[in-house]
């Protein structure tokens, strides 16, 4: 008799292939629930589930009562913001997550929404789709600068693909000083920074920003990055320049945002998350959607076929071996290249 596991309906919808093919190959089957944390509480005690996988939706309280102790929850992305990490540590559960898997989709969706922010794109859809015709000049961004702040593996393969692929100058930047940050690495500096194209590597904030065209956002959410983009880095960045948030909505303050771009220091943005999901300015009259340079998507930066397969698959694998306490529980399901969408 097979083991129930819990999915987020989203997530569920997001992966069906690789949930299906999970269900068909272990002793386990995964199956979607409304994630409203009262109610899958509530299913949760009552049918004795011992694990769920949750997407971007925040757990606060009642599911850490409701999971057994050794219990699982396992985050559908590479971001564990939205888990209670110290409360499901206190009742003894499991919490994972799927790194890797998305970097590529990520990379890319900053490629996209640079490139729209430098030719205008919004803008010049829109104009035309109703029958103007507004051949408004954008930039080329190869031999422009591009200061990427934070340089874990997203932001690596950002660089790699703005530098190799795009002829952009970049700057990586993290608060490691260099000699930590080239300590952590299996090769050497040089090594590194040739493989992915890097320009130069910085600690310090105020220089990447007052060199940079265009500014990607890159770190993870936690309470010293909270707000990192707020009016002073705006401030320092080059005048005209622009910003995108792929990472958290929470690194960057909205507010401060819509003032730099109003007082036109700013020449725009592009974000694919935000502090308050679905979009929901902090300041009626601050709302980014009113500002014709900003672009904005619905947080998809990972929401790709491929991506949605991959995360699935490694969810339920994490979900299995940690139930199973088999690390090899896993070996014959299949690669998420073998799934179809």
């Amino acid at each position: 008799m097979s083991e129930t596991v819990f999915v987020s309906e989203i997530s569920y919808r997001k992966g069906e292939a690789a949930f299906e093919e999970l269900s068909r190959s272990t002793a386990f089957r995964f199956i979607p629930v409304d994630e409203k944390e009262e109610s899958l509480a509530r299913r949760v005690r009552e049918e004795g589930i011992r694990a769920f996988v949750a997407d971007i939706h925040p757990y606060r309280g009642a599911l850490y009562d409701a999971l057994p102790r050794d219990g699982v929850i396992a985050r559908f992305g590479v971001g564990h913001d939205s888990v209670d990490k110290e409360k499901a540590s206190k009742k003894g559960i499991w919490v994972t997550n799927t790194p890797g898997v998305l970097d590529n989709a990520v990379a890319e969706h900053a490629v996209w929404l640079l490139g729209s922010l430098a030719r205008l794109i919004p803008s010049l859809h829109a104009s035309t789709r109703v029958g103007q015709w507004k051949p408004c000049s954008g930039v080329e961004v190869a031999g422009r600068t591009l200061a990427i702040i934070g340089l874990g593996r997203i932001g690596q393969m950002l660089c790699r693909k703005a530098a190799l692929g795009l002829g952009m100058r970049v700057i990586g930047w993290s608060r490691d000083s260099p000699a930590k940050f080239a300590a952590r690495l299996d090769h050497s500096f040089e090594e590194f920074q040739s493989n992915i194209g890097l320009t130069e590597y910085t600690d310090d904030l105020e220089y990447a920003l007052g060199q940079a065209d265009f500014v990607s956002l890159h770190v993870a959410s936690v309470p010293a990055t909270r707000h990192l983009a707020n009016a002073g880095f705006f401030a320092a960045m080059k005048p005209g320049s622009c910003i995108i948030n792929t990472a958290r909505g929470a690194v960057l303050d909205e507010i401060a945002l819509y003032e730099a771009i109003a007082s036109e220091h700013i020449g725009g943005a592009a974000l694919d998350v935000f502090e308050q999901e679905p979009y929901s300015p902090a300041d009626p009259n601050k709302d980014l959607r009113k500002l014709a340079n900003c672009i904005m998507t619905p947080h998809v930066g990972s929401n790709t076929k491929e991506s949605n397969q991959a995360m699935a698959l490694a969810a339920g694998r994490a979900v299995i071996q940690v139930l199973t306490q088999d690390p090899h529980a896993m070996k014959n399901i299949v690669n998420p290249s073998q799934l179809t969408a």
